[in-house]
């Protein structure tokens, strides 16, 4: 029985057991039976009752289990294994109801018998309802007594409690007192207790969670189990449960009311024999204020991005395996259909008292964390306008986002990771939200394909030169370009990754077959792509620059960090998870992970592309990271950035673990520029903080082990093939690491010797006609294709090849034999020691000859200077000088004017003299060779040691 009392502040004084007692149990006994047989005996009662329950349906046995002694139960969280016990449970998950199941052998005794005593004495000898409880509580109802004692057991509370509404009604008693009679029949005492003590409310826990059950309320309030409860807590608890909000202890006036209600128990206690005068006294002195739980900071408050993601991931992986069942099913679901799944199973999840086991490392999970939240590793807030549509918005204070996730490469466990800065501010976890991974895809969708299929290799020779793509029906075709506006030429695969060039990355893209390659990222854990079946029109397998971020919504920090991880664990995919273990209230194990490894790569594919981004890290995009990490340990990785510089990344990985990061705004907008990238930085301090932590588990001098089948050859670096000696002339000759699979067998055929000639800024085959001191005679590269020049180029790209001086040209010199010798060249002057004059008019004109005679020697030819250069000639040793003009098919001008320079003609060493001999003629006189225009001089040969300019 509930015993309402209108004046709580007054406890009833213990009363000894009296003649009138007796009397009075007495007389109660007997008007209620007056009163039974007289409507019993008329009818009245049972004609009234009945029209009271009619509408009220007959509940089953299963009916009345599954609703009474089934409830809404807390779930728990825990760090890994590796946590040391007493730190490894996270904290509860979230529920509108802190419930802890305990069987009644799990109470304290002197709580049950608090509870029987003061709700219900008669509970063990009645069958379900109390007559004299009901007969005293109505006799109190209709003279308006000051005391009032509620009538209903503890049977009829919790029906009250599960089966019907708590609004107080004639019909709703009536149903209550004949489901308490079928309820006894069907289940024994000790199990509606048991119900009855993980049903009822408790008011809140030091938390201010609601809590709902003895155990929930003695852990809550006294922070200990509902088995080691004293009676002076027990009998507290107790008396709660008349009005649970009101005495909660947890302030001055709720503890106030709660130890005179305490009071009152402890009396009813002694009253009905269950504790003794001296305990009655102890109990009274106990300090309840001193004795109760701490409030602890609340798992969702204190790790909110984690307890948010754990109820994600248990929904998933309890979905899959229901869905395992039936693999059909699973196919024909939409993303919404199976998105519904999921939040149905996270709502069961969260009132089911599930026991969730996770990957998680409490310290370094915290670690990460307090990077996450500290500003100083961050750029400052922005303020800024974007475009949406036709709408301009203004976004203040925007905080410069974080996501990072730790994966342990042996086992795909995820150890820790970043769900971003503030969780206030933002509730998004940023490590599993899709974003543009820039050049960061490069690895995973181009040339790891590559290399598996055997089409390419580190060092194979990839043209990084102008490229047109499709850009669909009607429009003009899409020229994509690399970082610095610039294309390099032929270059190897391992330079084009080491400079994150986009071209080569493209084209590796297309010649693996984008189908093909982006099947390969899916078997390494992608599932954010948009497939065909996802959106005909717009999907990721018809943008051919996807490799290098250009996607239709992106990849997860979480999912391209899974994906790395295939490479330092030889090419097997084991997919990331945070969930290691759920178990049921009960404690059955319902799920556990289990590690399935998937060969994506072979071993020497994996080496391959992790030595690689080794190179990455020690001299490319990644080169800043070495100086930031403790000790001499391998790291490979890859930077990534998107266009305007919105997105920013660097997955990176050691033999141990691999860790993604990105940076950027949640409203995408350009980063403000630090030094080193802050991905970087980022990954530099995590990785700092784990060496720190756990020094062991990561050795400062851990190394990538090269898999056998693996092998060094020397190649040429602009073929990619074996070298000739015209690579070695050329200085092409390199060595690279092959699958012993795909080394080449081929000679270089790029090279090739020619005579070629600059002209206009461009490189031409020399004409047969023209002489040889006037080619560049060189070994030269033969292109792979011809150069394509956009027809609206943009002005900020340069479109030709760096390399394009040194490509064999594929068109002979356009310049044609004006038909008559070339004019003598005029303005001849020697300044600062060198010989200089202006260009020739004449087009057909493709050098000059430099003759020079020391002490009236005769001329002989010193140096040629092209037409294509500068005309200058430093003047080395002293003598008379002139310079002649040669055309395209050889034939030579008239010499200038002699000139003399130093003492060689009989002046000073520095400076020029007019040429006279001692009779006043021209000291040239005899000595020069005679030139007509009937007779051009033959040009001779250069002298061996000279190099022509610009070779």
């Amino acid at each position: 029985m509930t015993t309402r009392y209108n004046n709580e502040d007054n406890p009833p004084k213990k009363r000894k057991i009296s003649i009138w007692k007796i009397v009075s149990r007495i007389l109660q006994v007997s008007v209620l039976l007056v009163l039974m047989g007289a409507f019993f005996a008329g009818g009245a009662a049972t004609g009234y009752v009945a029209s009271l329950v009619k509408d009220d349906p007959l509940r089953s046995h299963d009916e009345i289990n599954d609703t009474v002694f089934s409830n809404y139960l807390t779930g728990f969280a825990y760090f890994n294994e590796n946590t040391p016990k007493e730190e490894r449970l996270i904290g509860q998950l979230r529920a509108e109801e802190d419930r802890r199941l305990v069987t009644k052998d799990e109470v304290s005794t002197h709580l049950i018998n608090a509870i029987i005593a003061t709700e219900d004495r008669h509970f063990y000898e009645h069958r379900g309802v109390d007559p004299s409880g009901i007969l005293r509580a109505t006799v109190q109802d209709i003279t308006g007594s000051s005391v009032q004692t509620g009538g209903s057991t503890l049977t009829q509370q919790l029906i009250k409690q599960t089966l019907l509404s708590p609004k107080v009604t004639h019909e709703r008693k009536a149903k209550e007192i004949f489901l308490a009679l079928r309820m006894e029949r069907m289940f024994s005492k000790d199990q509606i207790l048991e119900a009855y003590m993980n049903e009822m409310y408790f008011g809140q826990s030091a938390n201010g969670s609601n809590i709902y059950g003895v155990q929930a309320a003695a852990k809550g309030i006294f922070g200990v189990d509902a088995k080691d409860l004293n009676i002076s807590q027990a009998a507290y608890i107790a008396g709660m449960l008349q009005a649970p909000s009101r005495y909660i202890p947890f302030d001055k006036d709720g503890l106030a009311a709660g130890k005179k209600r305490q009071e009152i128990v402890l009396n009813r206690m002694e009253e009905n024999g269950y504790i003794t005068r001296e305990q009655y006294e102890e109990a009274i002195k106990y300090d309840i204020g001193t004795h109760l739980a701490q409030s602890k900071p609340r798992a969702y408050s204190q790790y909110p991005f984690l307890m948010m993601e754990i109820e994600e991931r248990a929904a998933r992986v309890l979905v899959e395996k229901d869905l395992s069942k039936d693999p059909k099913a699973k196919e024909s679901l939409s993303r919404e259909e199976y998105r519904q799944l999921v939040d149905n199973k996270r709502k069961e999840i969260l009132r089911g008292g599930y026991h969730i086991y996770t990957t998680i490392d409490k310290k370094i999970y915290e670690m990460m964390t307090e990077i996450a939240e500290n500003p100083e590793n961050f750029g400052p807030n922005r303020t800024y306008k974007v475009t949406v549509g036709s709408e301009v918005r203004e976004i203040k204070d925007a905080l410069e986002e974080v996501g990072a996730t730790l994966i342990d490469n042996r086992t795909g466990a995820i150890l820790g990771f970043i769900g971003g800065r503030d969780f206030k501010t933002q509730q998004v976890n940023h490590a599993t939200r899709p974003r543009q991974p820039g050049s960061a895809m490069k690895p995973i969708a181009a040339y790891a394909p590559a290399f598996e299929k055997g089409l390419l290799q580190p060092g194979s020779a990839i043209d990084d030169a102008p490229i047109a793509l499709d850009n669909g029906v009607g429009n003009p075709p899409f020229y994509p370009s690399n970082w610095n506006n610039k294309f390099q030429g032929l270059i190897t695969v391992r330079e084009a990754l080491r400079q994150s060039y986009n071209i080569p990355a493209i084209k590796a893209y297309l010649q693996v077959g984008i189908p093909e390659a982006l099947s390969y990222v899916e078997q390494t854990g992608v599932t954010t792509l948009i497939t065909p079946k996802d959106n005909p029109r717009v999907n990721d397998y018809q943008a051919k620059t996807g490799v290098i971020g250009g996607l239709t919504q992106g990849l997860t920090v979480e999912e391209i960090t899974n994906a790395y991880s295939v490479f330092p664990n030889q090419g097997s995919f084991m997919d990331a998870y945070l969930i290691q273990r759920i178990e049921n209230s009960e404690g059955e194990k319902i799920f556990e992970n289990q590690i399935s490894p998937t060969q994506v790569y072979s071993e020497q594919t994996s080496y391959l592309i992790t030595d690689m981004m080794r190179t990455v890290v020690r001299s490319g995009t990644g080169a800043s990271l070495p100086r930031l990490i403790k000790g001499n340990r391998d790291i490979a990785g890859k930077t990534g950035t998107t266009n305007d510089d919105v997105d920013s990344w660097f997955v990176g990985y050691t033999p141990e673990v691999t860790l993604g990061v990105w940076v950027g705004y949640d409203i995408p907008y350009t980063l403000t520029k630090s030094s080193p990238p802050r991905p970087i930085q980022i990954w530099g301090k995590v990785m700092n903080g784990l060496i720190d932590l756990y020094p062991e588990d990561y050795p400062e001098d851990s190394k990538f082990v090269q898999p056998s089948g693996v092998v060094r050859r020397e190649i040429c670096r602009v073929s990619g093939k074996l070298p000739t000696d015209l690579c070695r002339e050329a200085g092409t000759v390199i060595t690279e690491v092959f699958n012993q699979n795909y080394v080449p067998t081929e000679s270089c055929d790029v090279h090739q010797h020619a005579k070629v000639i600059e002209y206009d800024g461009k490189m031409y085959l020399a004409q047969d006609e023209t002489p040889e001191d006037m080619v560049q005679s060189k070994v030269a590269m033969k292109s792979p294709d011809p150069l394509v020049i956009p027809d609206r180029p943009n002005s900020r790209v340069n479109y030709t090849p760096l390399d394009a001086k040194d490509r064999l040209p594929d068109q002979k010199d356009p310049r044609q034999d004006n038909g008559k010798v070339p004019d003598k060249l005029l303005n001849v002057e020697i300044k600062n020691g060198k010989l200089v004059w202006g260009i020739h008019p004449e087009n057909d004109v493709v050098g000059y000859r430099i003759y020079r005679s020391i002490f009236g020697s005769p001329f002989e030819k010193v140096g040629v200077v092209f037409q294509s250069s500068d005309k200058v000639y430093e003047l080395k040793e002293p003598g008379m000088y002139y310079i002649t003009a040669v055309d395209v098919v050889g034939k030579e001008s008239e010499p200038t004017d002699a000139i003399v320079y130093g003492d060689g003609g009989g002046t000073g060493p520095n400076e020029p003299s007019e040429p006279q001999d001692e009779n006043g003629g021209d000291p040239l006189d005899g000595v020069l060779p005679p030139v007509s225009p009937e007779s051009p001089m033959e040009p001779g040969n250069p002298e061996e040691e000279l190099t022509p300019p610009n070779l």
